[in-house]
């Protein structure tokens, strides 16, 4: 069945856009009502990486970051790095966020010519806990942005202006290379809670920033957390994100899947709160897979698709 048009405006759209259509991933997302609920990044440590644009496609192949991502991959453990534009472009740094129980350890370092020792420096801090430790309990107090605009232009178009919008907040924002997702632009990851966010506009921005509105009301934007795996963990931890509110984000979590082999999936969240141990568990199962199409190409080709998931609660005798 067609895409929408004026003509048809109660048509359900199909998975891509006419052959010669040109669409906005983001634009094209919206239209479908994409769910971007278990897309977010699920890693041990991010490492930010202030390096000066322009950033190449992928930006690994940077010459400034090449060495770190080798050093990194002799590390164990899940990092995703990123460039990020240097707030003083004559001291770049290293900057890692490690997730911990309940935030997040920082770690600074002033870069140099060798960077195998940074990243060695880095990992030593890491490891000795030397860190500044960061509680999930309070309000983010930074924020990385995806402006990537020589990945998608919708990042470097609709994520750069909404950085612009939150550069006079009192956060530490940076701007940084492709967080994956680019049709859920302006994306974004909070930390030290360590959240990543789809499609933010200003009342969302100041919920999530503030945590002046509740939980429930801006869950649906969030990607999910880092400290469960991409898809329906992340999806399950969003809804105890949603039924309990913010204070979730300071309490020690812990996400498991178990593949039934049918289909579904069983995802039990457990949560230690102040006044006890709290579990869900749930049911979730394929509900669609929804296109991420190319940007400013007639048709979307090449397209990427992703699997949106529906939870179902299940009692809690009835677990198995």
């Amino acid at each position: 069945m067609p895409a929408p048009t004026p003509d048809a405006p109660s048509a359900a759209p199909v998975a891509l856009p006419y052959a010669d259509e040109v669409v906005a991933c983001v634009d094209w997302a919206q239209q479908l009502g994409a769910d971007p609920a278990g897309t977010a990044l699920a890693p041990d440590v991010v490492l930010l990486v202030e390096v000066d644009e322009p950033w190449p496609k992928p930006v690994a192949k940077h010459e400034r970051l090449a060495g770190v991502v080798r050093a990194v991959q002799t590390r164990s453990g899940q990092t995703r790095v990123l460039a990020a534009i240097p707030h003083d472009s004559t001291s770049p740094r290293l900057i890692a966020f490690a997730r911990s129980a309940t935030g997040a350890l920082r770690v600074d370092h002033q870069r140099s010519s060798d960077d195998a020792a940074d990243v060695a420096a880095v990992w030593a801090s890491l490891e000795a806990g030397d860190g500044v430790g960061l509680s999930s309990s309070s309000p983010p107090t930074t924020m990385l942005v995806c402006t990537q605009g020589s990945h998608d232009v919708c990042c470097g178009t609709v994520g750069s202006a909404f950085a612009d919008r939150v550069a006079n907040r009192d956060i530490e924002l940076f701007r940084v290379s492709h967080t994956g997702g680019h049709k859920w632009s302006p994306t974004a990851m909070t930390l030290p809670d360590g959240r990543m966010w789809a499609h933010l506009d200003d009342d969302a921005t100041v919920a999530v920033l503030d945590r002046t509105e509740p939980a429930s009301e801006v869950s649906a934007k969030c990607r999910g957390w880092w400290g469960a795996a991409t898809g329906p963990a992340q999806v399950a931890e969003i809804a105890l994100l949603a039924e309990i509110g913010w204070e979730v984000d300071g309490w020690e979590r812990a996400v498991d899947r178990h593949d039934r082999g049918d289909g579904s999936v069983r995802v039990k969240v457990r949560a230690s709160s102040p006044s006890g141990a709290i579990e869900r568990h749930f049911d979730a199962r394929v509900a669609r897979e929804v296109p991420a199409i190319m940007c400013s190409v007639p048709g979307g080709e090449p397209a990427k698709t992703a699997t949106e998931w529906k939870l179902t609660p299940i009692a809690d005798d009835d677990h198995a």
